[in-house]
Parts: structure tokens; sequence; C-alpha cells
């Protein structure tokens, strides 16, 4: 064989490089945007926690005329009440504060403040993509 046949049978060093290069860039953009969609796969789950809490927030007040102080009035009520809601399916947050390792499932739930009965709530949430907390507010509640 010749110089020439043996230079032509194989890659340069420069050219597997620049493959290699490649191959990582694709790969770091494809872990960022796997991170982003767990993200919002994980806020649209705390989404869903936080409005099933409030849709039994609302059954609670509809049939008590008034709504929970708190949210073992409606994973502590008795199972054939509209307003039940599987302990398992909802976690108190209590004291602790949100992360972005808090489960999905964690809701903070607050009675409006007032006199006498509440009028409303607010219930938040771990927004994963935004790393914050959102809150919504179920009845009426005083700035």
């Amino acid at each position: 064989m010749t110089t020439k046949n043996i230079k032509n049978q194989g890659f340069t060093l420069v050219e597997l490089l620049i493959v290699i290069v490649i191959i990582a860039i694709l790969t770091v953009v494809s872990l960022v945007a796997y991170n982003g969609l767990q993200n919002q796969a994980k806020t649209s789950a705390a989404k869903s926690t936080v409005d099933s809490v409030a849709k039994k927030a609302e059954l609670y007040n509809t049939e008590e005329g008034k709504y929970p102080s708190q949210i073992s009035d409606l994973t502590g009520a008795d199972t054939k009440k509209s307003y039940y809601i599987a302990a398992t399916n909802v976690t108190e947050l209590g004291s602790a504060t949100f992360s972005s390792t808090t489960p999905t499932t964690t809701v903070k739930y607050e009675k409006c403040p007032g006199t006498g009965d509440p009028t409303g709530a607010k219930i938040s949430y771990y927004d994963y993509s935004k790393n914050n907390i959102e809150t919504r507010v179920v009845g009426t509640c005083a700035p």
C-alpha cells in the first residue's frame, strides 16, 4: 500500500473532536429541555392538587355554609361527604416552607382572616417552572 491509500482510510483527530463536540452540545441542549419539561409537569400536578382542594372547599361551603378552617376538615371528613378528599391525595405544608423538592401534592391552606366563620381561603403551591409560590383564593378574602 502506498502512503496515500493509508491516509484515506481513517478519520483525522480534528474530525473526531468536532463530532464529539457536536454530540456534547446536543446532549446539553436536550438535558436542559428535559428539565424544563419535568418542571412543567410538576407544576401542572401541583396546580391540579390546588384545583382539587379549591373545588372541595367550595363543596364544603355549599354543604356547611362556611369554608373549612383547615385542610383536615376536608381530609378528615366522612368519606360519604361530597367534599371529602383523601389524605394521600393532598399534604398540608404546615410550618415548613416550599422548595423545589416539595412534593407536588403539598398545599398550604390558610383561612381568610376575620371574625366568625371563614369566608374564604388562600391555597398556595410551589411553581417549579418559575421557582416561586403561587396562590389561589376561594371565597372572599379581604386584602
